[in-house]
């Protein structure tokens, strides 16, 4: 699992290194906050169509196989918009980047190929830990790249050392990954094909839902938070890439060194929940932050909830499908989260503009809340 993590962490850093960067360089071709977060609405939609095809060609063709032939389009992807010089051009290459984003649903199917039952939410905590990784250091080093002035950021350096680590990703994967393909058991049984079809399963149904909706939620905060600290403290993308790699520290902490003992003791269950209670307080949070340390408590309550949100929800997804079906539904779920990526920012774009800065904090926040207390009950049922 070790050589698959090392992929992981590098390929993110990669991408971290570019979400300090997107608003800003939107904004240099006069992009209004709508058009900033529909270049994040483009990725998430190209990502949506992609993700359930990633999944299931690495059901049939091995998990390896997708790996690298996703790196190698983010490699172009990165290239591209480096020298993208229209807000068109910007569009059409985070475009092709979604489309090649099916690494990470690949690498999470690889994990529960490799793992059992017992230990397979320790595995995905230390994906998520190689996750937060990569959002450590990713917006550390594009913030720093692309500098601290929000009129003038350097375009070229992020993408371009994104590429150049995609490419170590690569060649790391090409050397160290093994096939897993004699560990995926064949399923002549093939009827549940789309995301519309996995919502009627009862459980499964439920499990994807939960993950949608925080995932809109924590997308309309990604999508906006850029631009909500240049306008509250004049931030420009060094400021953000540092809260942002604080935020994966965060993450870190949870999924790396405490979501396996939590998890003994509490259920998958439980820490669900708990990570969505989390959530929607730091969303509300950052709201009411007016000083800069606000905005970094605010952003570790939504980090720590996410780190026990997203392991937790992944766990109890993959335990109630059969074994060749988990490429098959992790796509599955990542095509709802990338749907979600395309409705959270797409109204946050929206309310921001015409309600005003804080709104898509508030309305994340309650709406968590809601749906936390409507199927607060129902959750239980998963695990003790």
């Amino acid at each position: 699992m070790i050589p698959l993590l090392l992929v992981v962490v590098i390929d993110l850093i990669g991408f971290g290194i570019i979400i300090p960067l997107l608003p800003f360089y939107a904004e240099t071709f006069g992009a209004s906050p709508q058009k900033v977060t529909m270049l994040m609405v483009v990725f998430s939609l190209s990502q949506f169509v992609a993700a359930p095809i990633w999944g299931g060609l690495s059901d049939k063709y091995g998990r390896r196989l997708i790996i690298w032939i996703t790196l190698a389009g983010s490699i172009l992807a990165y290239i591209f918009l480096a020298y993208s010089n229209t807000l068109y051009s910007l569009f059409i290459a985070r475009a092709f980047a979604g489309f090649m984003a099916g690494n990470i649903s690949t690498a999470q199917a690889y994990i529960s190929d490799i793992t059992t039952k017992e230990n397979r939410a320790k595995a995905m905590g230390f994906f998520g830990a190689a996750f937060g990784i990569g959002f450590i250091l990713g917006p550390a080093i594009g913030g720093i790249l692309a500098g601290s002035d929000p009129k003038s950021p350097n375009t070229f350096l992020p993408p371009i050392f994104a590429a150049t680590l995609s490419t170590f990703a690569l060649l790391l994967a090409l050397f160290l990954l093994k096939d897993t393909r004699s560990l995926i058991k064949p399923n002549k049984n093939k009827r549940i094909v789309s995301l519309l079809e996995a919502l009627k399963v009862p459980k499964l149904g439920q499990l994807i839902l939960l993950s949608f909706i925080v995932t809109v939620v924590f997308a309309s905060m990604e999508s906006t938070f850029s631009l909500w600290s240049e306008r509250t403290y004049n931030w420009g993308p060094q400021q953000n890439g540092y809260i942002f790699a604080f935020a994966g520290v965060c993450g870190v902490i949870v999924q790396g060194f405490f979501i396996s003992k939590l998890v003994k003791v509490f259920g998958e269950s439980l820490l669900c929940r708990l990570g969505m209670l989390m959530i929607s307080l730091g969303m509300i949070s950052v709201a009411l932050s007016y000083m800069q340390f606000h905005a970094y408590l605010s952003m570790a309550l939504i980090a720590f909830g996410l780190g026990l949100f997203m392991p937790t929800i992944s766990t109890l997804i993959v335990n109630i499908v059969a074994e060749d079906r988990r490429g098959w539904v992790l796509g599955v779920t990542q095509s709802s989260s990338s749907l979600a990526r395309i409705i959270g920012p797409a109204f946050a774009g929206i309310f921001f503009e015409l309600l005003g800065k804080n709104s898509p904090y508030i309305m994340g926040g309650l709406l968590l809340l809601i749906i936390l207390i409507i199927f607060n009950s129902s959750i239980k049922q998963f695990s003790k």
